[in-house]
């Protein structure tokens, strides 16, 4: 099967982020480092994952003289003294701990600048277990509890061939979308029946807990809820209507993948189209500027 031509869905697996990475300045000297070691700059898919990049990050600096001999699963990131979540994908990540708003006349904080460590790890606020299966085994998690929550059941993924779970694996590593979505197409279509409940993420500023609640499409008449509906009703007072605000600038809005999509698309909509990889549908809220 080949994968849909939705110029939606593409132009969402072809976003990227230039990102700078450079070397925590307390641990060079310590890591032997003789000289300012030059940051490393990479184009990288906004539906990746940083551990896909840890190998290729960690020869740059150790082909920079850098003395480590620990394991890919010792080197995380950080953002202003942040750690950063291994498992969210990379465009999540950016527009979470950015903050920036598409809608401000202020240009986008691009290369993204991100810290390496190659010493300390944060136990305390990382799962240590960065490696690439790791990912693997978080990613398709993911994929089935966006299926349970679509159908209350994993039946679709389960039914999946063997080589087609690996194909959606495969081709998200890869960066090939025609082997990614010639599978996933067939998960979230859910064979065109509307889905139990909506696979969704909210994420508010300043650290506030991830908002993940079982969310209908419709209501109780039976009708299409739209993104603005389901705002309205998680976030009542961030969003006191489902319609867009009068006063745009000042109001809250959702940022999912860098853009501020509109209110009045239907969520099930957006729940096809508009997915990370993983088919939830992650939404940065952004207070107003």
């Amino acid at each position: 099967m080949t994968a849909p031509q939705n110029p939606i869905t593409r132009a969402i697996w072809d976003g990227t982020l230039p990102i700078k990475f450079s070397l925590d300045s307390t641990e060079a000297a310590a890591l032997g480092a003789k000289a300012i070691v030059e940051p490393y700059f990479i184009e990288a898919p906004r539906c990746s994952y940083f551990p896909l990049w840890t190998s290729q990050i960690r020869k740059y600096f150790v082909d920079m003289a850098l003395n480590f001999i620990g394991d890919d699963a010792d080197i995380w990131y950080d953002v202003d003294g942040t750690p950063l979540k291994w498992h969210y994908p990379i465009g999540l990540l950016y527009d979470l701990h950015t903050g920036y708003r598409p809608d401000s006349n202020s240009p986008p904080p691009l290369p993204w600048p991100v810290t390496v460590h190659f010493k300390n790890f944060p136990t305390d606020k990382l799962i240590r277990a960065q490696a690439i299966d790791a990912t693997q085994d978080f990613f398709m998690s993911m994929i089935k509890e966006a299926d349970f929550l679509r159908n209350g059941s994993t039946k679709k993924v389960m039914n999946l061939s063997k080589n087609d779970q690996t194909q959606l694996w495969d081709g998200l590593w890869s960066k090939n979308y025609d082997r990614f979505w010639s599978v996933n197409y067939r998960l979230v279509i859910n064979d065109g029946q509307m889905p139990k409940h909506i696979p969704i993420r909210i994420y508010l500023p300043d650290n506030c807990p991830v908002i993940q609640e079982p969310i209908s499409p419709v209501d109780e008449n039976g009708n299409q809820l739209t993104l603005g509906d389901v705002l309205h009703q998680v976030l009542p007072e961030l969003f006191p209507s489902p319609l867009p605000s009068e006063n745009a600038s000042a109001a809250p809005v959702p940022v999912i993948h860098g853009i501020i999509p509109q209110l009045e698309i239907p969520i099930v909509w957006a729940s096809q189209n508009l997915c990370y990889p993983d088919n939830f549908l992650h939404i940065v809220v952004l207070l107003g500027i």
